[in-house]
């Protein structure tokens, strides 16, 4: 709760099972080879609570931070008032006491080829369009630890913008062999 409240504004504090669910599988990660990554962070606040409540400062691995930080007209999804040019680096500003935590700017899943782990303990997906979620699926879901958490953050969510995402992350977890738990927070978990 201190982490929670120290971070959490606006919407977020709302929302506040599904920043538990973030931190139980994040938690659970730290039992696992491989390092931490978030597609989709915004501004950060989610993951700036997984690591004041794990104390990310004193684990020997890595959280990557993606987005692209600003808004194209292209975009699936309605543009958030925190996008911006200036986003990237307030959210750098955010991690600056972490120099584990890697804050990367690009687009999805585009620019995992260049920076991306090669081994995963933990995985949350926010990114609000299915091909780019899908996109990231390829190409790390096969880095996950075995017992690794990934947590889809709108899963299960079905109206607008939202509802592609759960018939295009079924068929890839399907083709796998895995299903998807839908939870009541919209979210969806798989476990590797």
């Amino acid at each position: 709760m201190a982490a929670f409240n120290a971070h959490a504004s606006g919407v977020a504090r709302g929302i506040i099972w599904r920043t538990y669910v973030v931190c139980w599988a994040a938690r659970h990660g730290l039992g696992r080879a491989g390092d931490f990554v978030e597609c989709g962070c915004l501004a950060g606040a989610t993951a700036r609570i997984v690591c004041d409540y794990l104390g990310f400062a004193q684990q020997d691995r890595r959280y990557f931070l993606y987005d692209l930080f600003v808004h194209t007209p292209d975009m699936q999804h309605p543009r958030s008032p925190l996008h911006g040019p200036d986003l990237f680096l307030q959210v750098g500003q955010r991690f600056a006491d972490l120099p584990n935590v890697s804050v990367v700017q690009g687009r999805l899943p585009d620019v995992l080829h260049a920076i991306s782990p090669e081994q995963i303990a933990f995985l949350h997906i926010d990114l609000n369009s299915a091909s780019a979620e899908v996109g990231c699926l390829e190409m790390l879901f096969d880095r996950l630890s075995p017992g690794a958490v990934l947590v889809l953050d709108d899963y299960g969510w079905h109206w607008g913008i939202y509802k592609a995402q759960k018939p295009a992350e079924d068929r890839f977890f399907e083709a796998r062999g895995y299903q998807v738990l839908e939870l009541p927070t919209g979210q969806g978990v798989v476990i590797k």
